[in-house]
């Protein structure tokens, strides 16, 4: 999957674990064919809810979010994908 911080600036992105809020938002990762793991993330103010299915995994973007003017929904394959304990779930 490419990266989509650079098209929406409210995903952040870093290959340091460190710098990753594990706690406050939901975080995915790509694996690109040369280099370290990259880690993107999105903070939980603008996370609505996530839910999953079937290996899908859906996040709706929070109301006063900058996001929900871009889209209804963000759609991720759940290869990995972490979901930080302070982020709502449905």
């Amino acid at each position: 999957m490419d990266s989509l911080s650079g098209t929406i600036p409210e995903i952040k992105y870093s290959s340091n674990a460190a710098e990753v809020p594990w706690e406050e938002a939901v975080v995915w990762t790509i694996m690109p064919r040369v280099g370290p793991r990259v880690y993107e993330w999105l903070g939980a103010e603008h996370v609505r809810y996530v839910s999953w299915t079937n290996g899908i995994v859906s996040i709706m973007p929070e109301s006063a979010s900058i996001l929900s003017g871009k889209c209804q929904c963000i759609i991720l394959p759940s290869g990995f994908v972490w979901v930080g304990k302070n982020v709502k779930v449905a």
